[in-house]
């Protein structure tokens, strides 16, 4: 469906744009869990008998916690009625959300632990957030794994 990856790919601009994409994807991962496991929630969204205004009404009275953008999102969700793919919009969101998140860590595997100042060196200069895995099987050198690519000296 095109309407899923427009309305993902919306929201995702917007929440890389303004920094919000960790808060997003929790908040959207918590409707997604009530969508599932709630079926007054689900009904809230699916409803015929209950008006759009009365329905984002609700929403923003209920989701005081959640980040505006994401109450908002719900709510173009609701007027234009694509509540049958909210599921699918998440999932689309969630994917390009956790690509560009993941983008920016590299995960350094060692024989042994390194010094704290190496790996803020590391970090610095491959300008990303490190993540240590020590592997005794490795003989000596470092290996560098950035997504589905490996590095190894």
């Amino acid at each position: 469906m095109n309407k899923i990856s427009t309305y993902s790919n919306t929201l995702f601009n917007i929440s890389n744009k303004y920094d919000l994409l960790t808060q997003t994807t929790s908040d959207l991962g918590k409707i997604k869990h009530l969508y599932k496991t709630e079926p007054n929630f689900r009904l809230l969204f699916e409803s015929k008998r209950i008006n759009n205004k009365t329905k984002q009404n609700i929403l923003k009275s209920v989701f005081t916690a959640f980040d505006d953008v994401v109450v908002e999102f719900l709510c173009i969700i609701i007027e234009q009625k694509y509540s049958k793919y909210l599921i699918q919009i998440i999932d689309k969101f969630t994917k390009l959300a956790n690509k560009v998140r993941n983008a920016n860590e590299v995960e350094i595997i060692t024989a042994n632990q390194l010094d704290d100042n190496v790996i803020t060196d590391l970090s610095n200069k491959l300008n990303c957030s490190v993540k240590i895995t020590i592997d005794q099987s490795i003989i000596g050198g470092i290996k560098l794994r950035k997504g589905n690519k490996i590095f190894d000296n």
